[in-house]
């Protein structure tokens, strides 16, 4: 299930997908922007794999690709997605990235917000958490500008969340 926002359109991947994606080739149709795919991708496409070898029912909580429509192409800037399904309190968490071509322009808060709607629209959800070093402002700045508030500064690492109302 694609989530689409006014400039952007994530799109999950499959299980297939993530390997191609960890052997470093671009799914059919797909340009991948300068930089992508971040160490960070690698990093979360890995723990979505891991999850599936374990056969867990990921539902919507999975790794999107973000991308952006240039010249009748999807070009992949980034991603973002969860770490893993909601745990039984009902928190999940979610990370995103961005390459650095295509910074500045607002689409991780794009994105952030389209992916915390669908997530808080969830009956099992109860919070959504994301996590920062403290000196990374730009993703402080994202977490913010998509309603995300700090609940926690653990030295190093700034936390923040949002509620289901």
């Amino acid at each position: 299930m694609d989530l689409t926002t006014p400039r952007l359109r994530l799109r999950p991947l499959a299980p297939a997908e993530m390997r191609e994606l960890l052997e470093g080739r671009p799914l059919r149709g797909q340009t991948w922007a300068e930089g992508y795919p971040l160490d960070g991708t690698l990093v979360a496409v890995a723990m979505q794999a891991e999850l599936v070898d374990r056969a867990v029912d990921r539902g919507g909580f999975c790794h999107y690709q973000v991308l952006l429509r240039e010249d009748g192409v999807d070009v992949v800037v980034g991603d973002i997605g969860f770490h893993a399904p909601p745990d039984e309190l009902g928190e999940v968490s979610v990370g995103f990235g961005i390459v650095p071509a295509a910074r500045r322009r607002g689409y991780a808060v794009e994105a952030l917000r389209a992916v915390l709607a669908w997530a808080l629209a969830q009956p099992e959800v109860r919070s959504v958490h994301a996590d920062t070093d403290l000196v990374n402002l730009a993703s402080q700045r994202v977490l913010l500008g998509a309603g995300m508030l700090v609940v926690a500064d653990e030295g190093d690492r700034k936390v923040y969340e949002i509620h289901a109302t």
